[in-house]
């Protein structure tokens, strides 16, 4: 009696401790299934953000392009002086934001995913300065947040965040997140947005002369029709992509912000749903740019 008794323990224990009950145990808690929202939200994010390395287009690339229409406006083989070191600096420190985003979803997408023992932030050793670099421009709340992040991801491996505590991690970073994906949104989806504007009505003053030009044959006039055409289909390619990154910029924020206010709630049934809107959002967001960009 003692022996079958001591075999029901055993047994008892071993299913206690499989992993088919901790299986079944998982899917009973509203905890676990939300967790594995907040993945696929912050999975979604990551993809959403990593479209900014396909935009092809930037500050430097927005100032090559005055260049070239002042040589087309002078009829000079050289566009003279065409000096775009504030363009490039401006393009590194978009750069910088955007790591240091991307950084941030990537221990999310990690810590909540249960990976966090083998998370390893790259450090960003390069700090972020106030000031104005051409049209872009970082004032000191873009500076303190981008250094909050830092500190972050430079603590993503400690205990706070080995415990899977990732109340605490979006509870530190939504400020700063904040800050940054609205500097990333009005410095360079808005702001390249509006120099592609002023780049086709440039172009359009440019050709509307030739068309104009009573000397010109019609054979040129209407060569200069179809290239004016060609090239403002592409800025308005160039122009529905950057609305699109925008929109999904503003969709992580939104996302990130709901998480904040029910950072303490994660179980809630509610917040599932919620994320599970956002990720399909943001899956969305990503199957429009890619659209997009085989249309280029």
């Amino acid at each position: 009696m003692q022996k079958a008794t001591s075999t029901k323990t055993s047994t008892m224990r071993s299913i206690l401790s499989g992993p088919l009950f901790l299986l079944c145990l998982c899917c009973l808690l509203p905890g676990c299934v939300n967790l594995k929202k907040v993945n696929d939200y912050s999975a979604g994010s990551l993809k959403s953000l990593k479209k900014f390395e396909e935009i092809g287009y930037t500050f430097n690339r927005a100032c090559l392009d005055r260049c070239e229409l002042e040589q087309l406006r002078s009829l000079r083989l050289r566009a003279g002086d065409c000096n775009c070191s504030l363009d490039q600096q401006a393009d590194s420190i978009a750069l910088l934001i955007y790591n240091s985003v991307k950084g941030y979803f990537e221990g999310m997408t990690r810590i909540s995913d249960g990976k966090v023992t083998d998370y390893k932030p790259d450090a960003l050793t390069k700090a972020l300065k106030e000031g104005s670099f051409g049209d872009l421009k970082i004032g000191k709340e873009e500076v303190d947040s981008y250094a909050a992040i830092s500190t972050i991801l430079l603590r993503a491996t400690t205990d706070i965040y080995r415990k899977k505590k990732i109340s605490k991690y979006i509870e530190e970073a939504n400020g700063p997140v904040q800050v940054l994906l609205s500097a990333m949104d009005f410095n360079l989806a808005a702001n390249l947005n509006g120099k592609l504007n002023v780049r086709k009505q440039r172009l359009e003053n440019i050709y509307v002369s030739l068309v104009n030009d009573s000397l010109a044959s019609l054979y040129d006039k209407t060569r200069a029709i179809e290239d004016y055409n060609s090239a403002t289909r592409g800025i308005e390619l160039r122009q529905k992509q950057l609305t699109t990154f925008s929109k999904g910029l503003k969709t992580i924020a939104a996302g990130h912000q709901q998480l904040y206010d029910s950072r303490n709630k994660i179980t809630v049934g509610e917040l599932k749903e919620l994320l599970t809107q956002y990720a399909s959002d943001l899956q969305n967001i990503v199957d429009e740019f890619n659209k997009l960009k085989n249309q280029s």
